[in-house]
């Protein structure tokens, strides 16, 4: 186990590190659901992931909840990883929402959070 926060520059090398050691990566996000928090994780992470896996972000209903569910927290409409991963995909072609998934289940927590590299 690796403790600590998921963008500091030691856990970032443990990680990449330890991920060097397999062929296949899927990355799971599910820390801290602000907006630059997430962001920063897809920056870190998602480079890992190999042509054909995903990189998960869970948490993008948050965009989508009504305002207020989140009353003693900073994240929400705007500030959520749902908005991180708007961005990361703005210059990241490499990855496409695989809408497959999520429209396949009942519920889920991570809509257009499955993130497929296809490069």
């Amino acid at each position: 186990m690796i403790e600590g926060s998921s963008i500091s520059e030691r856990i970032i090398e443990q990680v990449h590190y330890i991920s060097s050691n397999y062929s296949r990566v899927m990355v799971l996000l599910d820390a801290n659901h602000t907006h630059e928090h997430v962001l920063a994780e897809l920056n870190a992470y998602a480079p890992l992931v190999n042509i054909g896996s995903y990189c998960i972000t869970f948490d993008t209903i948050i965009e989508s909840m009504p305002p207020g569910s989140f009353p003693n927290r900073p994240w929400g409409e705007g500030n959520s990883p749902r908005s991180a991963v708007v961005k990361y995909l703005e210059t990241h072609p490499e990855f496409v929402i695989d809408n497959s998934i999520h429209e396949k289940l009942m519920i889920t927590v991570a809509p257009n959070g499955y993130l497929k590299r296809i490069r």
